[in-house]
């Protein structure tokens, strides 16, 4: 009975997610219109959520190449749906998402953290989510690639903070060590690692 209600959970799991995700997208946002607002009037657009995490907003940050690549097998409003590949080893930076981030994991094997917590071993129809401003960062473990369906929700800035580092990478760090660190001397870059 056990794993019975195990396989439920994980099919419907991915498709409630979705469901969560379709109602979001035809929802309509009120912090877009006031930042449009505010540019209309002469004042400085302030992105939505830039107090979410102590991360800035720029082109995506990762240690290796990070390929955009849809799911044409999850649909989406008649599109495929967003996503990434990652090769072996590749992961992004430490990051958080104004209104969250919704992950599965479609292909491969992938990893996720998010900050003061272990990392999590993810396999194909796995998922993920982190609420906003929740810092985290994913990525392929070190011997296969992983294909994510992900998508941000609501306000969508994503502000960037440092490199995951070896031991948050491997497992053997929650995350706290690289954040101080980056909070004292902000540096996003690692020197290069044994």
């Amino acid at each position: 009975m056990t794993r019975r209600a195990n396989t439920t959970t994980r099919l419907l799991l991915p498709v409630a997610l979705l469901l969560v995700l379709f109602v979001v997208s035809m929802s309509t946002g009120s912090a877009e219109p006031d930042a449009q607002a505010q540019a209309a009037q002469g004042a400085p657009a302030t992105p939505p959520g830039a107090g979410a995490c102590p991360g800035q907003p720029m082109a995506v940050q990762a240690t290796g190449v990070y390929t955009p690549k849809p799911v044409p097998e999850i649909v989406i409003n008649k599109q495929p749906a967003p996503g990434a590949i990652w090769q072996p080893g590749m992961r992004s930076y430490w990051h958080c998402h104004a209104g969250g981030q919704i992950m599965m994991l479609f292909e491969g094997v992938g990893r996720v953290q998010k900050r003061g917590e272990r990392i999590r071993i993810l396999h194909k129809g796995d998922t993920e989510y982190a609420g906003p401003g929740m810092e985290h960062w994913h990525g392929a473990a070190p011997d296969a690639s992983a294909q994510f369906f992900q998508t941000s929700i609501g306000v969508t800035t994503t502000l960037w903070m440092e490199e995951v580092g070896r031991d948050d990478y491997q497992g053997n760090d929650t995350g706290i060590t690289s954040r101080n660190e980056f909070l004292r001397t902000g540096v996003r870059k690692k020197p290069e690692q044994p």
